[in-house]
């Protein structure tokens, strides 16, 4: 490829990283507004053991949300591919399938989960503590089942935008969506305090931004529409296939590390203790925001760039994302081992200022565990390694599992999320590492 040609690449992605960033910054500025906003004040309105109901709702539902994700790198690669080669027809193959494919999973799951709420008590699924909540809990997973199945296919627009390298699109929507969820919780609390209200408040505002996103896409890049006629059952397979080897290695982490645990501490301490679990998960995505908004547009970059034959640029790219992931993981320790107990007390009120210090330094183990692989999965993904990725990841999961019901048993929330992040970095956070190195050696 001539020298030009290949530095115009090579500016293209820095630019649509770069955009990514500043306009992820607006998006995450927003978000955190949000959760700075609406949780202490719903925690007030609500009380803390509504709260926790609430907690239990998300934990619940965002199972379903995780599903979606399995056919991510096969479709982001894919349309990469195709976007460089000039393929507009395999383009238009990749949409189609994976729109029927997610819209049928989506129909399948919203089925047999609706099935589960209608017949199985909750207190069987979420412990005895939770016997004559029914009335308040019901409506709020039957509104966030409907709202997580519109998400479930509309997060395909996501994957669809980062393909194309046009992260920064998906963050404009998502930081009007955010607005929107602002005004909606502030009615909520005040006029409607109830937990259904509250997850209609937060998630419906996220499906209406997703809808505006992916009308958008749907004009501008008209070969993403899905269309029947070019749905492709062999294309479905192969999304599928890599789509469970995907999953193995990111669905698991979210389903042990925020659906099973939480699960766990609501059994263990009841929705007092979800509560705090709940806060502690919200601040992770929260502050992992910070770090994806950096390794979102990288990873389809530095695939497209090993696809080019460019490896200088996306060595320069792994270094750049280790080091931002490392200061962001620094930053986030020292910041809730000094200042967690007082900030939680001025945010959330008293009973969140008894948390002991030695939690928040826990957690923030965990978190910088959690960076790390976060940040070595996304360079797995860009260097095509998903299949290495998911048999490791598999492994960390089932044992990180195994000794958080140990330690939680033993030590409470503080040991589990000590346990947690020591095993990760005891796994993945060796292997990892060199893997990614070894899929870069072999792109020469």
């Amino acid at each position: 490829m001539p020298e030009a040609a290949e530095e115009s690449h090579s500016a293209r992605r820095d630019r649509s990283i770069k955009l990514a960033v500043v306009t992820s910054l607006v998006s995450k500025a927003g978000t955190a507004l949000l959760q700075l906003y609406s949780i202490p004040v719903a925690m007030r309105v609500l009380g803390r053991e509504e709260f926790g109901l609430y907690a239990t709702v998300n934990f619940t539902l965002a199972t379903v949300a995780l599903l979606e994700v399995g056919i991510g790198p096969a479709l982001v690669h894919g349309l990469s591919s195709a976007r460089a080669k000039g393929q507009g027809e395999e383009a238009r193959r990749l949409s189609s399938s994976a729109f029927f494919l997610v819209a049928g999973m989506a129909l399948v799951a919203g089925l047999l989960l609706s099935l589960v709420l209608a017949r199985v008590p909750l207190p069987m699924i979420f412990g005895a503590d939770y016997a004559g909540k029914e009335a308040i809990m019901r409506p709020a997973l039957w509104t966030g089942l409907a709202l997580f199945l519109l998400l479930f296919v509309l997060n395909l627009t996501d994957r669809m935008r980062e393909g194309l390298l046009e992260t920064s699109r998906n963050n404009l929507w998502g930081a009007g969506g955010n607005l929107v969820a602002a005004g909606a919780v502030g009615i909520g609390v005040w006029f409607i305090p109830e937990v259904w209200f509250l997850v209609l408040a937060v998630h419906g505002s996220l499906v209406l931004a997703k809808l505006g996103n992916t009308i958008s896409l749907w004009r501008e890049h008209p070969e993403t529409r899905p269309s029947w006629t070019r749905f492709r059952p062999e294309v479905a397979r192969f999304l599928v296939s890599d789509g469970i080897a995907f999953s193995s290695c990111t669905l698991v982490t979210g389903v042990v590390e925020y659906n099973l645990c939480g699960w766990m501490v609501g059994r263990s301490g009841g929705p007092s203790a979800t509560a705090l679990y709940g806060v502690l998960v919200s601040i992770t995505v929260l502050q992992l925001g910070f770090v994806m908004m950096v390794s979102t547009p990288t990873w389809p970059a530095v695939a497209e760039a090993l696809a080019r034959g460019d490896l200088p640029w996306a060595r320069r790219a792994a270094r750049k994302l280790y080091a931002f992931g490392g200061a962001v993981s620094l930053v986030a320790i020292g910041g809730l081992v000094l200042l967690g107990p007082w900030v939680f007390g001025w945010w959330l009120g008293g009973d969140f200022a008894q948390t002991p210090r030695v939690t928040f330094a826990c957690y923030g183990f965990y978190f910088a565990a959690h960076v790390w692989r976060h940040v070595n999965h996304v360079l797995m993904f860009g260097t095509g390694q998903v299949g290495k990725l998911a048999r490791v990841q598999f492994a960390e999961s089932a044992l990180v599992a195994m000794v958080a019901i140990v330690a939680l048993n033993t030590g409470g929330v503080g040991a589990m999320l000590a346990a947690m992040g020591a095993v990760i970095l005891s796994i993945t956070g060796v292997i990892l590492p060199r893997q990614v190195a070894h899929g870069f050696k072999v792109s020469t």
